[in-house]
């Protein structure tokens, strides 16, 4: 079965009531994923502890939103987008973390529609 690739309506003049129900144009939302890679599984208290670390210090104080976990994750803003100072932070506080060997930050991006391939 293949992957559905969901793409944006086609470019056509439309209303702002539209673009903004289909959140194109100065209505888009941008986020951005990450994927990390630990030096050895995280134990549950561990796992407990990031997550609760990185909602407390990160998401709630920047008013953002998170989908995912330890491993791998989704970061979008409560309202509107995120922006690039929203990712750097994320970036520094996750490199100061100990125990993660590799880390996979996206770049920013539309919150409600694929990319074109």
């Amino acid at each position: 079965m293949g992957a559905l690739i969901v793409l944006p309506p086609p470019n056509r003049t439309r209303s702002r009531r539209l673009r903004n129900k289909l959140r194109i144009g100065e209505f888009q939302t941008l986020s951005f994923d990450y994927e990390l890679t630990w030096r050895a599984p995280p134990s549950i208290e561990l796992q407990d502890r990031f997550i609760d670390h990185l909602l407390e210090q990160l998401i709630e104080p920047r008013a953002l939103s998170l989908g995912g976990g330890v491993n791998c994750g989704f970061v979008a803003a409560r309202r509107g987008s995120v922006t690039a100072a929203d990712r750097e932070a994320f970036d520094g506080w996750i490199r100061n973390w100990s125990g993660i060997t590799k880390i996979e930050i996206g770049h920013l991006r539309d919150a409600w529609y694929d990319e074109a391939p």
